[in-house]
């Protein structure tokens, strides 16, 4: 089903079946020996789901929820070297697409043949089993937990402290635009991104065309990130230090030329202060029940 709420249901029972959902559909991906699509679809999971955590964070209830959180956190780890290892094949992909000079592109495919793996990249049996553990857990954790102490006013209190801890990284972005800052920018980006998604059936119009364009600034962060980690991976490379200057200088132009209308568009995104988005999110909350 769709990672949005939908008006006129029971909320706590809404928001417990959002969580099982994005588990759930998880696990499901992990099943047999998941390919490359398979990891990066359970890893939304996961992150749709830490994110409906996040949005019940105001909420003293939520702390029982602790070992849910704790599992989800455990699961994206475990998957995430085989991820790393796909997102760096496929930037320097993006960057041979950029036709650099013959000498870079020759640096780049020599780093290529250096890093890819034989055959489908795999996930560690010791990691898979261990992010199927956690998911478990976390699962077994929600079906112990009672939802009646979620309302309306807990998501938007939460939905405002998370708009808030993204404008504050918005702010450090914005004063030193480094690959550290940006990339913390990214994860706090990504949580507003599902909020978003998740109360989109409030007002479908407006939120949607919010949503639209924080996943352009997400996605424009996630390639800067990309380039960060494979200029990182660099100093380790078998290449010689004059084809690795040649691999950095073209990985961080491409981060130069992604960064300001990331930060363009975020700017749009955090205008307003957290009160002021939590009052209108539940003036909207009350005119869709009522609607309803």
């Amino acid at each position: 089903m769709a990672f949005e709420l939908h008006i006129g249901h029971p909320l706590a029972a809404e928001l417990l079946r959002l969580l099982q959902d994005e588990i759930g559909g998880a696990l499901g991906e992990l099943a047999d020996i998941p390919d490359e699509a398979a990891i990066h679809a359970a890893r939304r999971h996961i992150k749709k789901a830490r994110a409906t955590l996040r949005l019940l964070g105001g909420n003293a209830h939520h702390h029982s929820l602790a070992g849910c959180e704790g599992g989800l956190r455990a699961a994206g780890r475990a998957l995430a070297p085989s991820r790393d290892a796909a997102v760096l094949l496929r930037t320097i992909d993006a960057l041979s697409r950029a036709r650099p000079p013959k000498a870079t592109a020759s640096a780049l495919q020599a780093l290529r043949q250096a890093w890819q793996a034989p055959g489908t990249p795999q996930l560690d049996a010791g990691d898979l089993t261990a992010a199927r553990l956690a998911l478990q857990e976390s699962a077994a954790t929600l079906t112990e937990h009672a939802a009646g102490a979620w309302d309306f006013d807990t998501l938007a209190r939460g939905f405002a402290a998370n708009y808030r801890a993204g404008r504050r990284a918005l702010k450090r972005a914005l004063r030193s635009p480094d690959a550290e800052r940006l990339h913390a920018l990214r994860r706090q980006l990504k949580h507003h991104l599902y909020h978003l998604r998740l109360l989109r059936p409030l007002w479908p119009g407006p939120l949607g065309a919010l949503h639209a364009q924080a996943d352009r600034a997400a996605e424009l962060l996630g390639l800067h990130h990309d380039c960060a980690v494979l200029r990182e991976r660099l100093a380790g490379s078998t290449l010689p230090p004059a084809d690795r200057i040649r691999v950095d200088t073209l990985a961080a132009k491409r981060q130069d030329s992604l960064a300001p209308e990331a930060l363009d568009i975020c700017q749009r995104l955090y205008t307003e202060g957290g009160g002021s988005y939590r009052r209108r999110l539940k003036t909207w909350w009350r005119c869709a029940t009522r609607a309803r």
